[in-house]
């Protein structure tokens, strides 16, 4: 009975020893922040002085500073041009409500009943040119 004890005990240590999780981080990709990745690289300029942990000193793991990387602070969606270009506004003509003065010529022009923000062609000008302005 005391063998029996004894083996299932034994097999019961070896079953929790094997479960203990094993930790291995990947390698570091190769690419121009290895460094950053690797927790014993230095960073440029230090590594010329002797490490007193290693000469023998009284140095401790915590003397020497860790590197941390600088926060990113990239925006993955740049800003999205207007896509509309932006139009001249007519400016109204004192005095007349409808008429407004052409943002190309000043010349007068009836803008009677087209509802203000309307994008309208200057009758000014030919068809081949196409002036377009919005009713204020």
């Amino acid at each position: 009975m005391k063998a029996a004890s004894l083996l299932s005990t034994a097999a019961l240590a070896a079953l929790v020893a094997s479960c203990t999780p094993y930790d291995e981080t990947p390698p570091p990709t190769p690419g121009p922040d290895v460094a950053q990745n690797d927790p014993n690289a230095k960073p440029p300029g230090e590594g010329t002085e002797a490490d007193p942990s290693i000469a023998g000193g009284t140095g401790t793991a915590t003397d020497t500073p860790t590197p941390t990387a600088p926060p990113r602070t990239d925006d993955p969606t740049p800003p999205k041009p207007d896509p509309k270009p932006s139009m001249q506004v007519a400016r109204p003509v004192p005095g007349k409500p409808g008429f407004v003065f052409s943002p190309f010529n000043n010349k007068l022009i009836d803008v009677k009943g087209i509802p203000s923000g309307t994008l309208v062609q200057d009758p000014t000008y030919p068809p081949e040119e196409k002036k377009y302005f919005r009713v204020p």
